[in-house]
């Protein structure tokens, strides 16, 4: 597994696990440029489904927040799974993970990232 892969893999699962704790009105919360926290972690998963290349389908917007958390869960596996998981990737995770917890990103990760920005691609 790539270096790459295994960073995607180790954050996702720790973001699924915090996100997993949330209230529904958490999720309702304003996400700026997204809507609300939903529709941004929702934004996160289509990502790895795109960037997987496995399918042109566009991901289902579940209508309970809570299973969003297992959404990104398995999309962020299938991803890692495919092989084509990249620093971008984990950049965008990384970005989404500040946007929806309000954490600064630690700098020991954006130093793994490399030459790779700290945005959402796009």
């Amino acid at each position: 597994m790539s270096t790459a892969a295994e960073l995607l893999a180790r954050e996702a699962r720790s973001l699924v696990a915090r996100l997993r704790l949330w209230a529904p009105e958490r999720w309702l919360a304003a996400a700026p440029s997204y809507g609300t926290r939903a529709d941004l972690a929702h934004h996160l998963a289509q990502s790895f489904v795109t960037a997987s290349g496995e399918t042109d389908l566009p991901l289902p917007r579940l209508d309970n927040a809570l299973v969003l958390p297992d959404q990104l869960a398995v999309t962020s596996d299938d991803l890692v799974r495919t092989g084509r998981a990249s620093m971008q990737d984990v950049a965008h995770l990384l970005v989404h993970r500040r946007d929806l917890l309000g954490e600064e990103v630690p700098a020991s990760l954006v130093e793994q990232l490399g030459d790779v920005p700290l945005r959402c691609p796009g």
